[in-house]
């Protein structure tokens, strides 16, 4: 594990939009208006004859063309304030069944941020249709429309809103809104991270490219508990790509990706599964910070599971320049950002409800080969930003008319999306070393990690052992310590800090044999 410094990259706001400042591709003409609908409001166009397989081979010879880039929507609606955005809203008694399934789809207007519409089709029966733009689907509020909108106005992507028990009330369940951003929960988790379709030369020290979803096709289930199916093509300046996303929601909402890409141009880092969160202060990193909450962030730690069984720790920061690490594996098991700490009371925000944010975990479908996990962390002086990118990457650089097949599950859940037999990494705490007093050194610092509960449990009443690695610092001998009240241990050490960061290293062991996981970081000067 490594850190390094690169060119800065674009902050996601997560109070105007997500993908906020992202473009979204333009409908390529819309169908004209069939009036084809159950109850007179929604309107779709001819049906046309729809599989993955067809999507393939669209997106391949889509590739095969220049890029074009597409229209943007009318200056009025470009100009719309995000909060002006907002006040546009889906009428909830128009959302477009699903069959029979407790799935309900509504659409998002273009405007603000998203300024370019995408397509989107119902399909059924092997067939195709799209949904029309009628103005009428929308509660524009405060918002003064003109008399008569462009019949291409569009949409910026949709959402799925889903009844998680027979009697429960629909609430959103996974939304695709902003380039290739898309975002779901869980049973009784709240909106926090996302992901993304695709992610290019991100974190390279130089512009990086957003590839967008420009089409989508959602399936109704033929079945009420079926998964949800739905697809989607993807188009930037170097690739062209078929998405399938099966939606499974239960305790947890699992999405199964299949992708096929095709490149137009070459690519020294393409980024597989990316995940977006936000970091902005916790307890191993508050220097600086004057909030009245504890700690305020969607994911807390990036957690890996290697092929050789080694489970990686790397709590979460908020840095002073943009860091990159790499994580290098072959075929790993996972990977995801995830929220651990699940007590209200380190947060303290009764509106964001940060222990509440769900994990995001990815799991490999097949051979991945050999890479690395990448980790980008970005400084923001608020909350409002997404500032946390996580991805895998091969090693090879992909070059111009490959073609690249990736299959991977994502997982939004409460609980812990793994059982690895080991003792977790629960928090890390970082503060001034030393014994208090007017001689304290200032060169100290103090860290303490808490592991556990559970895990392989060893000889009773012998601690294990504490494995530390210190680079480019001093590292005092490590404490175990029992911890009653959390059933695990803490170790804790000092550290004496030099002119560059430290890279700190640390799992328990007992006779011999990893219990833990490994915690990694890297301690910068202050």
């Amino acid at each position: 594990m490594h850190g390094k410094v690169v060119g800065m990259v674009a902050h996601w706001s997560r109070r105007q939009a997500l993908g906020a400042g992202l473009l979204v591709p333009a409908a390529a003409g819309l169908f004209p208006s069939t009036a084809d609908s159950a109850d007179g409001q929604v309107e779709f166009g001819q049906p046309e004859p729809f599989s993955f397989e067809r999507l393939i081979v669209q997106a391949k010879e889509l590739s095969q063309r220049p890029y074009e880039a597409r229209a943007a929507a009318p200056q009025w609606l470009a100009d719309l304030s995000p909060a002006q955005y907002r006040g546009i809203r889906y009428r909830p008694d128009r959302a477009v069944p699903l069959g029979g399934s407790p799935f309900a789809l509504q659409l998002f207007h273009i405007g603000s941020y998203h300024r370019n519409p995408v397509r989107v089709f119902v399909v059924e029966e092997g067939n195709a249709r799209q949904i029309l733009y009628n103005p009428e689907l929308f509660d524009f509020g405060a918002v003064k429309a003109p008399e008569k909108l462009p019949p291409d106005a569009g949409f910026a992507g949709f959402r799925v809103h889903f009844r998680f028990d027979e009697n429960s009330e629909p609430q959103e369940l996974l939304t695709f809104l902003g380039a290739s951003y898309f975002r779901a929960v869980a049973r009784n988790t709240r909106f926090g991270i996302s992901a993304r379709g695709l992610a290019l030369e991100t974190g390279m020290g130089k512009p990086e490219e957003f590839p967008v979803f420009t089409n989508f096709w959602i399936f109704r289930p033929g079945d009420p508990h079926d998964p949800l199916q739905s697809c989607a093509l993807l188009d930037s300046p170097s690739v062209a790509g078929a998405y399938r996303f099966d939606v499974a929601p239960r305790d947890g909402t699992m999405v199964a990706v299949d992708a096929s890409l095709f490149f137009r141009g070459d690519i020294a880092q393409v980024g597989i599964a990316p995940l977006t969160s936000m970091y902005f202060f916790g307890s191993n990193d508050r220097v600086g910070v004057d909030d009245y909450r504890g700690e305020v962030h969607d994911s807390d730690g990036l957690s890996i599971w290697r092929a050789t069984g080694e489970g990686l720790w790397r709590p979460l920061v908020n840095p002073r320049e943009l860091r990159v690490s790499v994580f290098a594996d072959d075929n790993p098991r996972g990977f995801g950002l995830l929220q651990r700490g699940r007590d209200y009371g380190a947060y303290g925000d009764l509106e964001a409800h940060f222990e509440l944010r769900p994990n995001l975990w990815v799991e490999p479908k097949g051979a991945w080969g050999q890479g690395s996990v990448r980790l980008i962390e970005i400084p923001i002086l608020d909350d409002t930003h997404d500032n946390i990118v996580a991805f895998w990457t091969p090693q090879e650089p992909v070059k111009a008319g490959h073609e690249l097949r990736v299959a991977y599950s994502l997982l939004w859940s409460l609980q812990s999306p793994l059982e690895t037999g080991l003792l977790l990494v629960m928090s890390t705490r970082i503060g001034l070393g030393g014994e208090p007093g007017p001689d304290r050194p200032s060169d100290l610092r103090r860290v303490a990690i808490e592991f556990g509960p559970g895990g392989a449990a060893g000889p009773v009443g012998v601690l294990p052992q504490a494995v530390t690695e210190c680079h480019n610092g001093e590292c005092a001998p490590a404490v175990v310590r029992a911890n009653e009240a959390t059933g695990g241990y803490q170790v804790s050490f000092d550290v004496r800090m030099g002119g560059e960061p430290v890279e700190l290293r640390c799992f328990l062991a007992q006779e011999g044999k990893a219990i833990s996981e490994t915690w990694l970081y890297r301690l910068d000067n202050t």
